[in-house]
């Protein structure tokens, strides 16, 4: 009984330690693995919380643009900063956690949903 009791602290401070684990049972990936996903070159459809549809495309140099609903496109950066992905233009800037869901990745902004990258 010991020893299970033991494992489980063990685990619960593993998990807690983690940085795929978040509150409510969500995990996010490494901010790493969620650049290499969308910093691939090609447009991404992005559906913001208020409905807005907006084209994301993002380069692995850190560069990259957004197309939405004003007749232009706009230039933005990218950066990882601790557990997020930052996206900064004219704006303001982003910091995104992301978790996989089917057809893309679904950004986070603290504890709400954010950006929604599909193709």
């Amino acid at each position: 009984m010991k020893i299970g009791l033991r494992f489980a602290a063990a685990s619960v401070a593993i998990l807690a330690s983690s940085t795929s684990f978040a509150a409510g049972g969500q995990t996010f990936l490494p901010p790493q693995k969620a650049a290499a996903i969308l910093a691939d070159g090609a447009p991404w459809s992005a559906l913001a919380p208020d409905g807005k549809n907006l084209k994301f495309t993002l380069r692995n140099d850190g560069s990259g643009s957004i197309r939405g609903p004003l007749p232009f496109t706009l230039s933005v950066t990218w950066t990882l900063k601790d557990d997020a992905m930052c996206i900064s233009g004219r704006m303001g800037t982003r910091c995104l956690r992301f978790q996989e869901v089917p057809g893309g990745l679904q950004g986070w902004d603290g504890d709400k949903p954010d950006l929604k990258f599909s193709r």
